[in-house]
């Protein structure tokens, strides 16, 4: 294990070798393998020609099937509109079935994050149906038969790298950390059959050890998670198919292009971090000082009309601690409130503000 990860200062995308293993360091800090839990790592490592025999373990374990083969496909959808056309998902591939994957990492929080997942799987539904009206075959088009939308199945899989406050109360579950949805009818729970199913990896729920992973899904989960703080592939994993994972993430292993992609995008994650950081602290200081001078206003003016003339000096100090203790509650909301319109995550909130979370949630 490398002890010392700050001391070495290296060209962007450029490699040093230290005990017989190369590293990239980024920000001073010594980086075997690419950090999966960032957009682009992610896709440098799952999303590439060469990869397609790890990514279909990852989505056998995953999602128990068997799937044989995987196609990578053009990540930019056709959409329906000029705006949808800009949209690009992180990795889209379809196995020997034509059934379709569309998997990502999220690393922000999003209001309606699921909504947003409903909406995705509609636009892969739209890109199989100009592709099979393209492969009418010369008897159907003579027989003036179209389309009939008979779709393949789609997986649309998100892996959730932040607390989601929107599937928190999943009750009791085989697996704790993932969630698969399909259409189904309310009463009888019959599924529609139209093949849609979105999944949800969350990685904030799975907080195991390597030591404590039991299954091959367990340690998949702990890879993506924990892969980017490790300085080789843990025994336990040696020998498995996840082995394979840990070859095709090692940055020596990848372009000098691709390294300085990842790590211009670990910068510019920190970035983003450090100016969400300084806009809450300011909103915080701003809201405190003007929830305190309202307090303090109207603690006084409590004090003057509750306080009786013998008490008139007593009245005045307590409404100046009621006051106080009102202007720093409607601050913390204040607070609050400016977290939730910037997407800002529950938990996160809570911890800033003090608020609790159910009174967050009422706000």
């Amino acid at each position: 294990m490398i002890k010392d990860r700050h001391s070495i200062n290296s060209p962007k995308g450029r490699l040093v070798e230290i005990d017989g293993i190369q590293f990239q360091v980024i920000n001073g800090k010594l980086h075997r393998y690419a950090d999966l839990t960032l957009d682009k790592g992610f896709k440098i490592v799952l999303g590439r020609v060469g990869s397609e025999e790890v990514l279909k373990n990852l989505l056998n374990r995953i999602l128990r099937i068997n799937i044989k083969r995987l196609e990578y496909r053009n990540t930019e959808h056709p959409g329906m509109t000029e705006e949808e056309r800009s949209s690009r998902f992180d990795v889209y591939c379809e196995d020997e079935n034509g059934i379709c994957f569309q998997v990502e990492m999220q690393n922000w929080s999003q209001k309606f994050f699921h909504k947003r997942a409903v909406y995705y799987s509609s636009l892969v539904l739209h890109d199989q149906a100009i592709k099979a009206q393209m492969q009418t075959d010369e008897k159907k088009q003579k027989a003036g038969r179209k389309w009939d939308y008979d779709f393949q199945p789609l997986y649309v899989v998100s892996f959730l790298n932040f607390r989601n406050w929107t599937y928190e109360n999943i009750g009791e579950k085989l697996n704790e950390f993932i969630s698969l949805y399909r259409y189904k009818d309310i009463e009888t729970g019959n599924e529609l059959g139209d093949g849609t199913n979105l999944v949800f990896v969350d990685l904030h729920r799975f907080t195991k050890s390597i030591e404590e992973c039991t299954s091959l899904e367990d340690i998949w989960i702990y890879s993506i998670k924990n892969m980017n703080m490790l300085d080789s592939c843990p025994e336990k994993i040696i020998g498995t198919e996840i082995e394979e994972l840990f070859f095709q993430s090692e940055l020596a292993k990848m372009t000098p292009e691709q390294r300085i992609k990842f790590e211009e995008d670990i910068m510019t994650q920190n970035d983003i971090l450090n100016s969400i950081e300084e806009q809450l602290e300011d909103a915080r200081k701003e809201a405190i000082a003007q929830g305190l001078a309202e307090g303090r206003a109207e603690g006084r003016a409590e004090g003057r009309a509750e306080g009786r003339e013998e008490g008139r000096e007593e009245g005045r100090a307590e409404g100046r601690a009621e006051g106080r203790a009102e202007g720093r509650a409607e601050a913390n909301a204040d607070v609050a409130k400016k977290l939730l319109e910037m997407q800002m995550d529950i938990g996160s909130i809570a911890e800033v503000t003090g608020l609790s979370i159910e009174a967050i949630k009422a706000l």
